[in-house]
């Protein structure tokens, strides 16, 4: 048995890690997009999430529409909450972006969620996270505070600074507190119905947001297949991949593996672009890799007391460019894939509402 949940717990840590470094792919494209049509980055996550829901209505929208149904009113506000928190957490950071920067904006957003996770986990818990937890913690922070200094660009586009870290504030804790919304949600829902519902109210929310800033964009064909992947592999599946994984994941744990996502980007623009990253921002890199390794090595089994669906922090991939609208909008193996097709939510709709009841 110890064999065996040790086995799950290093699955969780796999798929959790690479809904992240695929959540990290967007950069660079976002980047392209941007470049090449009128969208901001805003409307290229709004897009983002309509491919997203576009794919996962075909594949599993009968059985999240069961799902909803057959479920309490309690239970679908925490299902719709998740859907207006991804969106919201976005909207805030791309707010956040025109007031205080990029650099600034992404360090502060992605390092208050985990922090704020790690002291509400404590909290309900009744116990000081452990040193080894807090070691961790404490070395990926470094690391992503040195990558997102290193690559965030200058600090020249901060006309409203007090603002724009308040934002950032609030993207951060937006994003911890999915998980407290998601860790309720195990129950009656599985990892394709949580992506579903959650892309398709995300969509919603960043509508308005999405319109005011501009829809129209020139159709080629390189655009369209960019966004396509956009939400199709890095927001479909990798969101798939990261529900599966916090099945058995701590939330503590995921929160730091999600920083692999700025690391991905930022890694991915220097092969294919060429962009330069100076040596701090490679130490960074390292320090985030050695903390993942601790987890790898030695991983925590999480259960459904302690584990929490915690939503990558999607629109804080770290960007290239000082630029707000080439931004990446801000996540394995064949088992994965067979319990994503395996949902609670498409096998039996009943017995999930049995179980939530």
């Amino acid at each position: 048995m110890r064999i065996e949940n040790a086995l799950r717990a290093r699955e969780g840590l796999l798929a959790v890690s690479a809904g992240a470094v695929l959540w990290g792919t967007n950069g660079v494209l976002v980047k392209f997009v941007s470049g090449h049509s009128s969208l901001s980055s805003v409307s290229i996550g709004f897009y983002r999430l309509v491919f997203s829901s576009i794919v996962l209505l075909l594949i599993a929208g009968w059985s999240s529409l069961q799902v909803w149904r057959r479920s309490p009113w309690p239970s679908r506000g925490l299902l719709a909450l998740s859907g207006i928190l991804l969106g919201a957490y976005q909207a805030l950071y791309f707010a956040a972006i025109g007031n205080v920067g990029v650099s600034v904006s992404t360090l502060v957003s992605l390092a208050v969620a985990p922090l704020a996770i790690t002291i509400v986990q404590a909290a309900r818990r009744r116990r000081w996270p452990s040193m080894r937890a807090i070691s961790v913690l404490s070395l990926a922070l470094v690391g992503l505070a040195l990558i997102s200094l290193s690559a965030g660009g200058h600090a020249a586009s901060a006309p409203h600074p007090v603002l724009g870290i308040l934002q950032s504030v609030g993207s951060g804790l937006g994003y911890a507190g999915s998980t407290l919304v998601s860790r309720r949600l195990h129950g009656i829902a599985g990892p394709l119905t949580l992506t579903t519902v959650a892309s398709v109210v995300g969509a919603l929310t960043l509508l308005p947001l999405a319109a005011t800033a501009g829809l129209l964009f020139s159709a080629d064909a390189r655009t369209v297949l960019s966004l396509g992947y956009m939400g199709i592999i890095a927001t479909a599946l990798a969101y798939g991949l990261f529900f599966h994984g916090l099945r058995s994941t701590t939330s503590e744990v995921a929160s730091v593996l999600t920083l692999l996502e700025p690391l991905a980007a930022t890694l991915l623009a220097v092969v294919l672009i060429g962009e330069r990253l100076p040596a701090a921002g490679w130490v960074g890199g390292a320090l985030l890799l050695v903390a993942v390794g601790v987890l790898y090595v030695a991983p925590e089994e999480g259960g459904a007391d302690d584990a929490a669906a915690l939503p990558a922090h999607d629109a804080a991939a770290l960007p290239v460019h000082e630029d707000a609208d080439a931004l990446p909008a801000h996540g394995a193996v064949p088992a994965l894939a067979t319990e994503l097709m395996t949902d609670p939510g498409c096998a039996s709709a009943a017995r999930q509402a049995t179980i939530e009841g």
